[in-house]
Parts: structure tokens; sequence; C-alpha cells
């Protein structure tokens, strides 16, 4: 009676081996697609440094998503140490969840929303129709196209905020304008007020994309602006890794070293901060 009373321990998933840039443990890839996104992978991290590796797994066996990717992630320890530059793609059909889980080295340029659009975009409509080999393909195609800058989303998926992108630089501009006057009001910048205004007056009669790409330029020499500040007065701390140190995500919630593979593929050392997307179908 005393054994019943007392409530059984969780057990957690075992972390599979990682026997190779994709471990198929659902059964949801064809060899030849095997072979040839893992001859890609390794390609990429030829090129890159950049280490992907996926993971399909039947069920969580009431484990949660986000936890069991980091944990994989963690353990595996994709990505160089230090670098930190590993991205898992974790596919779960028996519960219809997928995640995309990014190395603290890469969060800046597979940052969560783009994780969030190429699991909505690129494979969630595909999984629907049952082509799972086709979804992974893509997506991870996608994963590697946002490290290297050349993926784009399809025409389809831009939606009317891509009509509408004179007016949302516009607005970005008038935001910048108004920082950088109450700045020169304040005497903070004086001297280069007429080289903001020329700058913001050029930026408006440019076509959409370097639009986009001049207001990104400008928003950082804001943020730099921000930092010099808070660098100078003792401002906010706790910076880890290049980004904010989040509660509920410090340190690693997995530990050892990467396993030896059947293709000598194992990971380098990467950390992982819990950055990345999850979604469903």
């Amino acid at each position: 009676m005393l054994f019943l009373a007392v409530p059984s321990p969780v057990l957690a998933l075992d972390v599979p081996p990682l026997r190779g840039r994709i471990v198929d443990l659902a059964n949801l890839l064809p060899a030849d697609v095997t072979a040839s996104l893992s001859a890609e992978l390794a390609e990429h991290e030829r090129k890159t440094g950049n280490q992907i590796a996926v993971l399909t797994l039947p069920s969580l066996e009431g484990e949660s998503l986000e936890e069991f990717s980091h944990r994989v992630a963690a353990t595996w320890k994709l990505g160089r140490k230090g670098t930190d530059n590993g991205v898992l793609l974790l596919v779960v059909p028996g519960e219809r969840r997928i995640r995309i889980e990014v190395g603290y080295g890469l969060e800046g340029v597979l940052t969560d929303a783009k994780s969030s659009q190429i699991i909505r975009r690129e494979i969630v409509p595909r999984f629907k129709t049952g082509a799972f080999a086709e979804g992974i393909t893509v997506g991870l195609k996608a994963v590697m196209g946002t490290i290297e800058g050349t993926y784009t989303l399809p025409d389809n998926a831009r939606g009317p905020s891509a009509q509408n992108g004179s007016w949302e630089i516009l607005f970005i501009a008038v935001v910048i304008g108004a920082f950088v006057g109450g700045s020169l009001l304040s005497g903070k910048l004086t001297g280069v007020g007429s080289v903001i205004s020329g700058l913001l007056s050029f930026i408006i009669a440019l076509p959409t994309g370097w639009k986009w790409a001049l207001v990104a330029a400008l928003l950082g020499m804001v943020a730099a602006l921000i930092v010099s500040m808070f660098s100078a007065g003792g401002g906010p701390s706790g910076r880890r890794r290049g980004g904010w140190d989040y509660p509920g995500w410090g340190g690693g919630l997995g530990s050892g070293g990467g396993w030896s593979s059947s293709d000598s593929f194992s990971g380098g050392g990467g950390d992982f901060g819990g950055g990345g997307a999850s979604g469903r179908w």
C-alpha cells in the first residue's frame, strides 16, 4: 500500500544516439533521400562550418517538444565549441509537431521569426498532404539558405505587407527621424542633422528592397548608440554569448559529448539556449 501511495517518477524520454546527420527513427525518408540530404548537409558544413542534423521520432511519449528538442541538441552538441553554430530539425509525426532548434551562434541569422516562417510556409503545407520527405527536404534547404543568405519566402507567402512596404518604410523613417531629432535638439549629435535628413529622403525614394537594407543599417546605428549610452552609464548587464540571458533557458538541459556515428559525424561541442520555433500540422 505504501508503494502504491508513492507517486511513480516520470521517466524522461531517452536521447537517441547520433548515428549521422539524419536520424530517421519514424521512417519518414526513403534511403535515397536520406543519402542526398546527408550529402547536402555535409557540403553545407564544409562551406560554412555549421552543423545541421535531423531527428524524426514516432512519439514524444508525453514529454514537452521544446524540452526534448533542447535536450537532444545539447546532448548531441551540434556546432563547434565556442561558435555554437548548430541546428536541429525535430519531426514527431505521432503528435504532428515540428521544431527547429537553433544554437547560440546562429540565433542572429536564423531567428525565431524566420524559423517559424520556414515551418509555417515550407514544411507544414507539405506535411498536411503527407509529403514528409518533400517537407523535410524543402525545410532543410530553407534553413541552409537562410544561414547562407540565399533564401527568400515564396511570392505567395509574402502577404499584403510586401505591397504596403512603402508605408512601413515611411513609418520607420519617421520614428528614426524623431529619435535622431530629439538627440539633435539635446545637443548630443550636433553637426549631423543635414546628413540624417538627406539620408532619410534618399531612403524613401529607393525601391522597397533597398529601403529595408538601408533602414536596417540605420536601426543598427541607433542600436549601437543606445548600447554605447548604457555602457557609459553602467547600464543593464547579463549578456551571454551575444544575446540577453533570458530566464528559463539559462544553461543547458542536457549534457554529455557527441555520439560517434556511422559516417564519422559527431557534434563539435556547440551549445543551445532555446532559440528556434515550434509548429504543428
